[in-house]
């Protein structure tokens, strides 16, 4: 005799009175047209082209008469990889701005079901804030598009974003996402949520990353310390109200005269600390 499950949190919007399936992941439970994920997902078409081992067509756990299949995944990324799915306005492509959860959201498990049109849409969108030309990425450095504005102050966002990017294989992305994430201050990054559970292999990346900035920083204080007073815009600082602005006007002329001081030091000159280890 089918069994009935005794969970009913159902969710709004994507509960479909005609649907054949239903999905749980955790507590959430998801009534959807099996046809349809069929249709989307080659994993699911194998799925549900055969019954689990050992269990007969009545053996299948039910919800209202419904069978069930549980996803091993966390609710809060299968809700909008479903909605991706199931309602075409909400994971629509670039210009669009969704926000950056769904977009890492869509972008695992689009992978891991093997949706490929909305895998290849969740990497359009990660694209437009990581991108792989240089002069487009250091034009828009310090900028993000609506959805993705956490990113300005919540380190752990850009943890978040190096792990989707690994488990992806998305190699291409990964240089600007350190460079990203490299600008997040140390002691915030290292104390971030994930922080404890990255791989090994992100953790070091980061920490080579910030010793290149290091480097760096400490020769271009070198530089002003030995050339402060051969920049002409040096003379404007003579109180806290105009410092800050000549002191960037200083910064940007040194990096013209100084030599060893790269500005693109944590890109593609070193990018082959971004990718995995062979």
């Amino acid at each position: 005799m089918a069994s009935e499950s005794n969970t009913s949190n159902r969710v709004k919007d994507l509960w479909f009175s005609d649907g054949s399936l239903v999905v749980r992941a955790e507590t959430s439970m998801f009534r959807v047209s099996g046809a349809v994920l069929a249709a989307r997902s080659t994993v699911f078409e194998d799925m549900l082209s055969f019954p689990q081992p050992g269990l007969g067509a009545s053996d299948v756990e039910r919800f209202e008469g419904v069978p069930i299949v549980e996803l091993h995944d966390s609710a809060v990324e299968v809700e909008p990889f479903l909605r991706a799915i199931f309602d075409s306005s909400f994971f629509m492509p670039p210009p669009s701005s969704p926000r950056l959860s769904d977009v890492l959201a869509v972008a695992r498990l689009s992978n891991k079901y093997d949706v490929q049109y909305l895998f290849r849409r969740a990497l359009d969108h990660l694209s437009n804030s990581f991108s792989i030309e240089l002069s487009v990425f250091l034009n828009n450095l310090n900028k993000f598009s609506p959805g993705f504005s956490g990113l300005k102050t919540t380190p752990e966002l850009h943890l978040q974003v190096l792990r989707l990017l690994h488990e992806v294989n998305a190699l291409w992305l990964l240089p600007s996402a350190y460079a990203r994430a490299a600008k997040c201050l140390p002691e915030k990054l290292f104390v971030a949520p994930s922080w404890s559970t990255l791989p090994d292999l992100i953790k070091t990346k980061l920490h080579i990353v910030h010793a290149h900035q290091t480097r760096h920083i400490v020769a271009l204080v070198h530089a002003v310390g030995t050339e402060w007073d051969t920049i002409p815009q040096a003379q404007a600082c003579q109180t806290p109200q105009t410092c800050s602005v000549e002191i960037l006007s200083v910064i940007s002329a040194l990096l013209e005269q100084v030599g060893n001081v790269d500005t693109e030091f944590n890109f593609f000159d070193v990018k082959d600390i971004f990718v995995p280890s062979v």
